[in-house]
């Protein structure tokens, strides 16, 4: 049984996703949480220790210098004490400590009137001095009250913090090698993951070699053969299918020439379209094949591709709008042909199925989109998936009349997933299908 924790889950949405930050954390939180338990258990009882030590020895100076009082003169004593411990004495007659209900404000004062009360027994009272780094202490006595100005050196231990100085300057120093040490580590991580990203739009990264520590070398050695498998795979489907498309086509023309020198016969035009159907299959077939292009990528000013492609496809029959949030000023990183290709095989699928044909363009910090919808009888919502596969023709939504092999909308997937984009299906405003190719907005890598 999985239980369930409200903290864990908010410390997760907190938590960075980065492999780099997560081992930052992993190195940094334990050093904090010992500094802070050696601070807390170690320092405090440190100081309080230390404390307690030096104000027990003062309060037998104290007491000693009680003591003495009784036999010799105050101001021989007052003398020796300024001399001997830098303590400065004041007798004052017939008065009594009438604040004592002060509390002590921190750990020395505290400490120190503990063991004032404790060692001499007599009322005390204690005020640490910030400003002057002096402590007076009253002790109330028969004939009056002595005050006693003691340097806060004898009181308390000045120099701890010279312990917390160390701890910070040297977990400071360990940070620092950590992380350019794993820094180090981290490099090789981020070099294979480009290069797994950069495959997957379809550019290579010359030189590529496995760096880094063992598990990471193993890792970027199986992503290289598993890179030339996929390249050698993807070359041999290509050679096959224009192999298939080149020996296909001599047939086909002359059997296209001989109908057309009996072109007076019955049944030959028929005959005719069938052959030109079956060259456009092929010639698709072919375009499939292909849409791993090793196309080298240049920018692009999308305005001016999308409106080059509508001069070309807009027809009498047909009516192609175009709307964009940046007039003229779209422009992206990528494979021009490739992403012309595909921006044209999706307007020729909706001129197919309708007469109006509406495109936008959207730019947005993260991604750029363009829709293109039509007013045709649209796909189903349960179709998307399926209409997006290699060979796939729809009964419901599509007339199967229409020529065509099913690879209309699958090519421009292939070129939008080589581009490191995606292809989403919906309803048309106009009525019929829209489609929406996302492209991430990312810098050349």
């Amino acid at each position: 049984m999985k239980i369930k924790i409200p903290i864990l889950k908010s410390l997760k949405k907190i938590s960075p996703t980065g492999l780099y930050s997560r081992s930052l954390i992993i190195i940094i939180m334990p050093i904090v949480i010992l500094q802070a338990i050696l601070t807390f258990v170690f320092l405090e009882r440190h100081w309080e220790l230390v404390t307690r030590k030096l104000s027990a020895s003062v309060v037998s100076d104290i007491g000693m210098i009680l003591d003495m009082q009784k036999n010799l003169d105050i101001k021989i004593i007052s003398s020796n004490a300024k001399k001997f411990y830098d303590i400065t004495i004041n007798f004052l007659p017939n008065k009594r400590i009438l604040h004592q209900q002060a509390l002590p404000r921190n750990l020395l004062e505290k400490t120190l009137t503990r063991e004032l009360i404790t060692g001499l027994n007599k009322k005390a009272f204690v005020r640490d001095i910030l400003i002057d780094k002096k402590v007076m202490i009253e002790i109330e006595m028969e004939n009056g009250v002595f005050e006693f100005l003691v340097p806060r050196r004898n009181v308390y231990a000045t120099n701890s913090h010279i312990f917390l100085v160390w701890m910070v300057i040297s977990s400071i120093l360990i940070l620092s090698i950590a992380i350019l040490f794993l820094r180090q580590q981290i490099k090789p991580i981020e070099k294979l993951a480009k290069a797994a990203e950069s495959f997957g739009i379809g550019k290579k990264i010359e030189n590529f070699k496995p760096t880094g520590a063992t598990e990471v070398r193993k890792a970027a050695d199986a992503y290289i053969k598993m890179q030339e498998r996929i390249e050698k795979f993807i070359e041999q489907r290509t050679l096959m299918l224009a192999g298939v498309s080149h020996d296909l086509r001599t047939p086909l023309t002359r059997i296209k020439l001989q109908l057309e020198m009996y072109s007076n016969q019955k049944g030959n035009e028929d005959l005719l379209k069938d052959v030109n159907e079956m060259q456009y299959m092929l010639e698709t077939y072919l375009d499939f094949s292909q849409t791993a292009s090793s196309e080298e990528s240049t920018e692009v000013n999308l305005n001016k591709l999308i409106e080059n492609i509508i001069d070309t496809a807009r027809g009498k029959t047909l009516s192609i709008a175009f709307k964009t949030s940046k007039i003229g000023h779209i422009k992206y990183f990528c494979k021009h042909i490739a992403l012309k290709r595909c921006i044209v095989n999706l307007i020729n699928n909706a001129k197919v199925f309708g007469d109006e044909v509406q495109i936008s363009l959207i730019e947005r910090k993260s991604l750029i989109k363009i829709s293109i919808d039509d007013n045709g009888p649209g796909i189903p919502k349960r179709d998307y998936g399926k209409s997006l596969k290699p060979f796939q023709r729809l009964d419901s939504s599509r007339n199967q009349n229409i020529a065509g092999s099913g690879l209309g909308l699958s090519i421009s997937q292939e070129i939008a997933s080589s581009l490191g984009g995606e292809i989403n299906l919906s309803k048309s405003n106009l009525g019929g299908l829209r489609v929406t190719i996302t492209l991430p907005v990312k810098k050349e890598i």
